[in-house]
């Protein structure tokens, strides 16, 4: 697990952003409850915990090390965000991520996004809770921007590839 750096007042995660009070829990620890409530109770928040997923690691170096983690994280928000949820599309991206694509991995940006983990935590109801994630989503789709058109072209080529049948 990654550390984040201490500040005065608490803990500033090098990543996101996200600044926590002395003795608050930090995004690591957020996201490790927000991960058990999304699977304890999946009826109620099951519905938005992918474009969690992606929104999180495309905000955490650690889990898009790889060109091909990149991917699919980016790509998830992409297809979330501009393409309806487009479960085929999905679907595409993992068969072709599957045959381990040589794609090369773009600087990923310094700032990634105005919201964070902290923005979702401790929403209980499901309706809000789904507001705030998909906020958050957009806003680190939107940091991503300058990257945004290598997501659009990877889903292409999955499209392209699963098309072929190959």
């Amino acid at each position: 697990m990654r550390k984040t750096r201490p500040i005065a007042d608490g803990e500033l995660c090098p990543e996101c952003g996200m600044r926590s009070g002395l003795g608050e829990p930090n995004c690591a620890t957020l996201w490790d409850l927000l991960l058990a409530r999304n699977f304890e109770q999946p009826v109620l928040y099951g519905k938005y915990h992918r474009l969690a997923v992606d929104t999180y690691c495309t905000q955490h170096s650690a889990y898009v090390e790889s060109a091909k983690s990149l991917a699919a994280h980016l790509c998830g928000l992409c297809v979330a965000l501009e393409q309806n949820n487009d479960t085929n599309k999905l679907k595409r991206l993992q068969l072709w991520l599957s045959t381990n694509p040589k794609v090369p991995k773009p600087e990923l940006p310094s700032f990634r996004g105005s919201l964070t983990i902290a923005d979702v935590s401790g929403i209980d109801d499901p309706v809000n809770y789904g507001r705030a994630v998909e906020s958050w989503a957009r806003s680190a789709w939107e940091a991503h921007k300058r990257i945004q058109p290598i997501a659009r072209e990877w889903l292409a080529m999955s499209a392209t590839q699963s098309a072929s049948g190959r």
